[in-house]
């Protein structure tokens, strides 16, 4: 237990110099009225976010954490400097997504900082905002049950449940949905960033998905873990012609290149849940409704689509394993489980997956499992 304390202790340490370093950041940012226009803001690097309140956002409808800002600020990229293959993190346990070992200093040091590019989550923890009705929490779940029957990724319902660790004091990390009114974008957070993350949700996604389109709500969920913009792709001038022209100073911040540390699977995808579509309604991103944002190389439209597409699926199973909610740290996978290709493992190839994440035991032992309704 004393070892134990000293690495809590270190941690908020940790987490308190790193926290002072963020403030003065934004405190920096928030005097450079030199260099923004209106709400626009210039990082350093060159990167152009948009002020809303004490919130910076890029790319149009995803929030920075204080450590994200400070990445694009100094680096250009929200994961900063971070290199290398990324890999599943199987080191968290599921439902509190907190490390399974907490004499693990490493794992400990890095919880809601950056142990990879995206912070992935092992099962995303969630809870129903109490200003959600509940036909809009209807949609959020069709659009949860859409994701985990065509993905890896399994959801943990913790709506009334205690948000901080009852033994070790530490916040879990979890996503809040919850209803923002009238507004001509939704917002998320880009992968897990520890704590409490809203993923907040306009009137027109729960209109779009009472005609049977969970798209938007999708589409953030998506930024909730780890997925960017198709149209921020490095390589998209291979594939689309961006018609700046047209756009706003508000429009050009969502066609913001990612040059580094953006990791993606096959060619440009015309038909994902994370790129836009040509047009758009908005007049603070467009001077001309009429005309399109942008167009594929032979000048045709894009249609964002209202589901994840197979190369959106191929990125979520290559970095996500299907875990069951469970009270110990047995890491039980679901019935269905897809390699990185959205192959479906065979009963066989589950069970040896199984074996490796649990010492070599493909059994889980009885009475584990909890319940875990949306």
């Amino acid at each position: 237990m004393k070892k134990l304390n000293f690495y809590l202790f270190v941690l908020s340490c940790i987490f308190l110099c790193s926290c002072q370093q963020d403030e003065m950041l934004t405190t920096n940012l928030q005097g450079r009225n030199d260099i923004s226009v209106g709400n626009i803001v210039t990082l350093k690097s060159g990167i152009k976010v948009r002020k809303n309140g004490d919130k910076y956002i890029f790319g149009r409808d995803m929030i920075l954490s204080p450590k994200q800002l400070k990445a694009l600020d100094e680096t250009g990229s929200i994961a900063g400097n971070i290199t290398g293959e990324l890999e599943r993190n199987v080191s968290l346990n599921p439902v509190t997504n907190l490390p399974k070992n907490y004499d693990d200093l490493v794992q400990t040091r890095n919880m809601g900082i950056y142990p990879t590019p995206y912070n992935l989550w092992a099962m995303v923890r969630f809870v129903y905002d109490s200003n959600l009705t509940s036909t809009q929490r209807g949609y959020i779940k069709q659009a949860l049950l859409e994701l985990q029957s065509k993905t890896n990724l399994r959801f943990y319902n913790a709506t009334g449940q205690p948000t901080r660790d009852p033994v070790y004091g530490i916040d879990y990390p979890y996503i809040n949905f919850k209803s923002i009114g009238k507004s001509d974008v939704s917002y998320s957070y880009v992968g897990r960033i520890g704590g409490k993350q809203d993923v907040s949700l306009a009137n027109f996604a729960f209109d779009n998905a009472s005609l049977g389109n969970y798209g938007v709500i999708i589409h953030e969920i998506c930024h909730a873990v780890g997925m960017l913009h198709e149209q921020s792709r490095p390589d998209r001038d291979n594939y689309v012609t961006i018609n700046w022209n047209n756009l706003t100073d508000s429009g050009k911040e969502q066609f913001e290149k990612q040059g580094s540390n953006y990791f993606y699977r096959g060619d440009y995808d015309y038909a994902s849940v994370m790129g836009y579509g040509s047009f758009t309604t908005s007049i603070s991103v467009v001077n001309d409704i009429f005309k399109p944002m942008y167009t594929k190389k032979d000048g045709s439209y894009l249609y964002q689509g209202n589901t994840v597409s197979d190369l959106d699926r191929m990125w979520i199973n290559y970095l996500y394993l299907p875990y069951v909610a469970r009270s110990d740290v047995y890491s039980e996978l679901d019935t269905v489980v897809y390699d990185g290709n959205n192959r479906q493992l065979t009963e066989q190839e589950r069970l040896q997956l199984q074996a490796q994440l649990n010492n070599g035991n493909p059994n889980p032992p009885a009475g584990g499992r909890i319940p875990n309704e949306f």
